[in-house]
This record gives structure tokens, sequence and C-alpha cells, in this order.
């Protein structure tokens, strides 16, 4: 079988992470695969190390969505340059004769246009809720956006909390399913963990507002009063207002001793290796990767009460879940009221995660949903 996968966009982030690891599943099992991309980026690297063919086509695949953003204002001349190119990528695909094209997250609009066009079948992978957690809201309001992922053959949600709000709450149809991602485990071996006096708090993530450092950074004063010496480390980065907001507001609070910055860190090892907890304060996280990472490594979670974060983390189970940043203090002391309660829910969370969201289950249930929508 012969797929096309079509990114909109070329960095190593998170869905592109979840989609290359189908694609290399994919091409170790004798399946032709293909990638389009909207530019060179991090991504072109790891494809040539695993010997992936794939084609850079300039173009703007978020057709249909608008953000309160100034650069939004030349969507209409983003659109016509994109459906100027659109005769590019038929080319290209007809040339590669694709039996499915899969396209990666809902933000990529072009490939249903384009499976039309070839009269072929075409799976949309919903990776995220756009407006929720992007502020990009489909310009045909929620019900147009779901006739237009429902054009596709198949639709992959990667959780139920996705999957409802794209659905508006109807239940899924025979060629729907929700998909968890799966991660190659890390490779830690599990053991006890003593409470350190210097608390080592996580957050990791791009920064933006939808990812919630400024929410751990609002919590850091309470959590000062009941841990003194605890340090919030911040991994991640983006040029852009939203950094220089949240470097002021550790300013403001007198926080420069309590919070560092990082930066960017590809090494995921690096980033968990000293970590005690994670905080997941995404405002509405489409499933989270993040979170699983850190649960791969023992690393509990303690996460805001929404999206896919509250389908992965079991409130007083794996980890805590929080409403609002006044409950953060109380959630640590809860899972740090002793070392045997600290580590038996580091314990489940290493546990569950490695059975629930492993790369084999996340492969093969993608792989068995292709053949389905195939073979119809």
């Amino acid at each position: 079988m012969r797929i096309l996968f079509i990114a909109n966009y070329s960095q190593l982030y998170g869905a592109n992470r979840s989609m290359l690891t189908i694609i290399e599943y994919l091409h170790n099992n004798e399946y032709d695969v293909k990638l389009i991309l909207p530019s060179k980026g991090d991504i072109c690297q790891e494809l040539d190390m695993i010997g992936i063919d794939y084609k850079v086509i300039p173009m703007f695949t978020q057709l249909y969505y608008l953000k309160r953003n100034i650069k939004y204002l030349a969507l209409p001349i983003l659109d016509i340059w994109t459906f100027f190119k659109l005769p590019f990528l038929i080319k290209e695909a007809k040339k590669f004769s694709p039996d499915i094209i899969y396209s990666n997250t809902s933000a990529e609009m072009t490939g249903i246009e384009v499976a039309k066009k070839l009269g072929v079948k075409h799976i949309s992978h919903i990776r995220e809720f756009m407006d929720l957690d992007h502020g990009a809201q489909f310009i045909m309001g929620k019900k147009g956006k779901k006739r237009f992922i429902n054009q596709s053959d198949g639709v992959i949600y990667v959780s139920y909390s996705v999957a409802n709000h794209v659905n508006l709450g109807e239940p899924l149809g025979k060629s729907q399913r929700v998909i968890y991602n799966g991660l190659k485990d890390a490779n830690v071996e599990f053991e006890d963990k003593e409470i350190c006096n210097s608390l080592n708090l996580g957050v990791v993530g791009i920064f933006d507002k939808a990812k919630g450092q400024d929410l751990a950074i609002n919590a850091m004063p309470k959590i000062l009063k009941i841990f003194p010496n605890a340090k919030l480390n911040i991994w991640g980065d983006k040029e852009g207002g939203f950094k220089r907001v949240i470097h002021k507001l550790v300013k403001s609070l007198n926080l420069d001793n309590s919070v560092v910055f990082h930066g960017f860190e590809k090494n995921s090892n690096q980033i968990y290796k000293d970590m005690d907890i994670l905080l997941m304060c995404s405002r509405c996280e489409g499933f989270g990767r993040v979170t699983v990472e850190a649960m791969q490594r023992g690393i509990p979670v303690i996460g805001l009460n929404t999206g896919g974060t509250s389908e992965l983390v079991k409130d007083g189970f794996n980890g805590y879940l929080f409403n609002s940043i006044q409950e953060i203090p109380s959630k640590l002391s809860l899972l740090l009221e002793s070392k045997e309660h600290y580590n038996h829910i580091r314990r489940n969370a290493y546990t569950e995660s490695r059975s629930m969201y492993s790369v084999t289950q996340y492969c093969k249930s993608v792989e068995d949903f292709i053949c389905q929508i195939y073979s119809l």
C-alpha cells in the first residue's frame, strides 16, 4: 500500500513526532510512504536518517481557520497563494500514486482536496481542538468544521476529549476512532526515590499561552510558602510576545531565584533527569505527550483538569488534577505526604504509561485503521 502523508508544519513538535513514529513503523513494515512538507525544518534531518522520501511544497495549509493575530489579516492572500500551489501538490501526489492520503492534523486542510482530485481514500488525524488550545476559529463555525472533517473517509482522534468537542457531543461513527499516541519507552528502570528538600518542579513546552507557563509561575509564591526550596524548571522556548510576558511575570513576583529557564532541549532524558514532579498547566491539551514522557520515567504529574490531561492523569492514582492554580500547593502536599505514597503514585504512573501508551500498540492500531479504510 502507498500512503502519502501531508503535514502542516516542519518542526519536531509533538504532532510531527507522533506522525514520524507512524511513518517509520509503516516504512519498516514494507509500506511505501512519502511526506509532503510546507517548508524545510527539523523533521527533514530525521526523515533523511531513516530513509523516508519527502517533498517540500511551500504553502499555507491552515486554509479555513482564523486567529486573533495580525498575520491572519493576510489570510485571503495566503489562501489564494495556496490554491495557486495546489496543482503542484496534486501533480506530486499523482506522481507518487497513493492509495491513501493522510492529513496529520486538523490544521492540514489540503489533503481532502487532493484526495478528491485523485479519487483515493483520505484519513484525517485530529490531534488538537484548534479553538480551545490554539485560539483558532473555523470560519464556517463548529458545525461547518465537523462537516469539513467528516468529508474524510476515516478520522482518528487523539483523545475522547477532542473527539467529543469536534463531533459536538455525537457518538463516533464506524469510520472514526480514538487512538492514543504511543511513545518509545524511556530507558529508565523504576527505583524508589527520596523526597528531596529542594523540590524540582518542571514545565515543558513551547512558549505559548495555551501551554500555561504563566499558570505555573503564578502558583509559585504559594508553593514556596509550603516548599521554600522548590525550583520551577521551565523547558522550552519560542520567540514572541508570550516569552516576554512570562519573563516579566517572574521578575514582578520576585521569583528570579526560584524559576529557571533552560531553553529548548532536544534530549528528553536531559529534561527529566532531575525532575521530581511535572506540572502540566496546558489550558486544553489535545493529548499530552509531555505527560506520558514524564510518567514513563516515574515522574508523577499534577495537571490541569481539562482536555486530554484529564484522561491521562487519574486523580490520586497516577498523579493529581487541579481545577485552579490555588489547588496546586494542596495537591503537592497530598502527593508528598509520605515517601511511601509518593513512590506508590510514581510506580502507578510508570507502569500504566508503559502499558497504555506504547509505540507498538499505537502503530498497530493506526495500521489496522488504515487497512480498514482502504478496504471500504
